[in-house]
């Protein structure tokens, strides 16, 4: 489970490079580059004559504390020290980026990796305390440089990290369950008794049979599990997957939680669009059957941009937005009035977000010069 701090993180790697605090003895700046932006830079609240740099992304004067330019509330700038450009601490508390860690001590504190840490009480995976009941017997069931891992134990509780314990468990066999497929989350664990989602048992689970066979979908020699529950399937290897989020065995369609999507003619149902799914007689968006939808002329809505002048197609079809030749349908609605003829949407540069629009009116967005341009050019004047 790739949580908020490890995109930022990636994110922050790849997109951007920073050039750091400048102090020139009369103020402290920050300068930042990106491709978006170019240079960058602030002056920062900070006493020139006492602000050291500490990392590349730390530093402190007499008084604050600063990541990234900006003031870490609470810290004390005399005491405040970095750890290393992710970790820091001072007198009273420890920081991930310019985050406190609650409860951590900064006198025992130490790093182990960006992801797991320890002091003298806990752990603590990405910034966030494991609450380790034992911590003589814990074991990290992964790597501890891997955001993939996210199981660890001790003699009394398994961990689902960083959110949760589960008491019970068998020690020895505890352990991450198996995996048949590539596209896997890993919020599975078992033991020699039970079968665990994240820090939930699975009701009546095999685990000497139990595998995870794709993302958050379990099987074991009974039937299929959706995260901790229990489904009406038998055999997820019978399956084939239609679109993001429907299945068939070729006699019966079910949706995402495997329920039977009522009305589904196997034969002919099929993905039309991320969203949009339709057979001979009905079309859906996700499982909700549009209302007097001509099947045969239905199609979801394009999205296109204008770049260097000229429209362009964006993406294949939009989430939310179909047609067919009478009506215009937002999800599992009809857009009373809309056109099908003229609805678009389009990103106009001068636009701050994607215009929706027909040649009678905007739903959403504002009508700029080069949507008033567009109009015009093809429909007329307005």
């Amino acid at each position: 489970m790739l949580n908020c701090l490890s995109l930022l993180l990636t994110f922050f790697l790849l997109s951007s490079c920073t050039t750091g605090y400048e102090n020139n003895g009369k103020e402290v700046r920050w300068h930042t580059w990106n491709e978006g932006s170019g240079h960058q830079s602030y002056k920062i609240n900070a006493d020139s004559k006492t602000f050291v740099t500490l990392t590349h992304d730390y530093g402190k004067d007499n008084v604050h504390a600063f990541y990234c330019g900006q003031i870490i509330e609470k810290a004390d700038g005399k005491t405040f020290r970095a750890i290393n450009n992710f970790y820091a601490c001072d007198k009273k508390y420890v920081y991930l980026f310019e985050k406190i860690i609650v409860g951590a001590d900064p006198t025992s504190f130490k790093v182990l990796s960006y992801y797991l840490a320890e002091d003298k009480n806990d752990y603590y995976w990405e910034g966030k305390a494991i609450t380790v009941k034992d911590k003589t017997s814990f074991v990290l069931l992964g790597k501890d440089d891997n955001w993939q891992t996210q199981w660890a134990k001790d003699q009394y509780n398994g961990y689902f990290l960083p959110d949760g314990s589960i008491s019970g468990i068998d020690y020895e066999t505890f352990r991450p369950a198996p995996q048949t497929s590539t596209n896997h989350s890993g919020n599975y664990a078992v033991d020699k008794n039970r079968v665990y989602f994240e820090n939930k048992v699975v009701t009546n689970a095999d685990p000497s049979s139990f595998k995870e066979v794709d993302w958050n979908i379990g099987q074991d020699k009974f039937r299929v599990y959706k995260g901790e529950k229990p489904t009406q399937l038998k055999d997820y290897n019978r399956l084939n997957k239609i679109g993001r989020s429907m299945y068939t065995d070729g006699i019966t369609i079910y949706d995402a939680d495997f329920y039977i999507l009522p009305d589904a003619d196997a034969a002919t149902f099929k993905c039309i669009g991320e969203n949009w799914y339709k057979d001979r007689k009905h079309v859906w968006w996700n499982t909700s059957l549009l209302p007097d939808v001509d099947v045969d002329t239905f199609s979801p809505i394009k999205n296109y941009c204008f770049r260097y002048g000229k429209k362009e197609e964006y993406n294949s079809c939009d989430f939310n937005y179909g047609k067919d030749a009478y009506h215009v349908f937002f999800q599992d609605s009809i857009i009373l009035g809309a056109d099908p003829n003229s609805f678009e949407i389009i990103d106009f540069p001068d636009a701050e977000s994607w215009t929706i629009f027909d040649k009678n009116r905007i739903y959403s967005g504002n009508k700029t010069l080069q949507l008033q341009e567009y109009l015009i050019k093809m429909y007329g004047e307005q």
